[in-house]
């Protein structure tokens, strides 16, 4: 036992040359002296730097998501944050595409999905008088309409437009998808409710047009009048003044206000919701 461990430790001692020679002429180019013991030394050191290298790529570099280590529970959440915003924002663009399409078609005055609530019980509840301001008059006569209309959960807080003659109503089968009111011409027409201003120009059969955005994904489209008094962008409160009455467009008969009313991209009856 004793030699053999003897033996074992004098070929660990012995020392060999490794040249490396040029093949064309012989010439010795690199020289170097080795043993086992430090062969096995440098194996060793090779192995632990390899592996260091291996862990830190793993743990501080985007390999983590593909081989899961000790962090990969962080990189997990993370990646499900991101998939959630990802959908969030998916969900907005398709809202927001839908908007434009039933922007794009109210303004061409065609005919989308309209909600027949005229058909529908209504329950109204009338609400604390408003005032109403016009030509920077107080006038304490206008009024707030609440109505539960049909199976809808919730009331909505709707200020009157205008004050005027109802000449013309909502009617689904002449595509009258509003309400007509006559009112003398530069009469200041008021926001419905709180709002912002998504529209606010010329087009052929409404003239002077102006959209407005409200909470709850409601529309409201004033078209004809004579003058804009909002730009797109701006915000508005219910009850301030947005246009004149006017009798702009290919599609008018005279001074009035054009009245439309949308929720969720469906045209509903403005009566069934304001009391004019």
């Amino acid at each position: 036992m004793g030699s053999f461990i003897k033996n074992i430790s004098t070929k660990f001692k012995n020392r060999y040359r490794l040249i490396i020679r040029q093949d064309e002429n012989l010439e010795e180019k690199v020289s170097i002296v080795l043993t086992p013991w430090n062969l096995l030394i440098g194996l060793s050191v090779g192995l632990f730097l390899f592996g260091a290298i291996i862990y830190l790529l793993l743990a501080y570099t985007p390999l983590n998501y593909i081989f899961p280590t000790k962090s990969a529970k962080y990189s997990s959440i993370e990646q499900y944050e991101m998939i959630q915003k990802i959908d969030s924002l998916d969900n907005a663009m398709k809202q927001i595409r839908l908007q434009s399409e039933v922007l794009g078609k109210v303004l061409a005055g065609e005919d989308i999905n309209v909600s027949m609530t005229e058909n529908s019980p209504d329950v109204i509840i009338e609400a604390p008088a408003v005032p109403e301001v016009a030509n920077g008059q107080t006038n304490s006569s206008a009024t707030v309409a609440l109505k539960h209309v049909g199976a809808n959960p919730a009331n909505y807080n709707f200020f009157v437009p205008i004050k005027g003659v109802v000449s013309d109503t909502f009617n689904v089968d002449r595509k009258h998808l509003a309400v007509d009111i006559v009112a003398p011409s530069k009469s200041v027409i008021k926001s419905i409710q709180k709002g912002t201003v998504i529209f606010s120009s010329w087009t052929t059969g409404g003239g002077q047009t102006l959209i407005i955005q409200h909470p709850n994904d409601f529309l409201s489209v004033y078209k004809h009048n004579a003058a804009l008094l909002k730009k797109v962008g701006t915000f508005v409160q219910a009850g301030d003044a947005v246009a004149l009455v006017g009798n702009t467009g290919e599609l008018t008969s005279g001074p009035h206000l054009h009245f439309e009313l949308w929720k969720s991209g469906v045209a509903v009856n403005p009566m069934s919701y304001i009391n004019f």
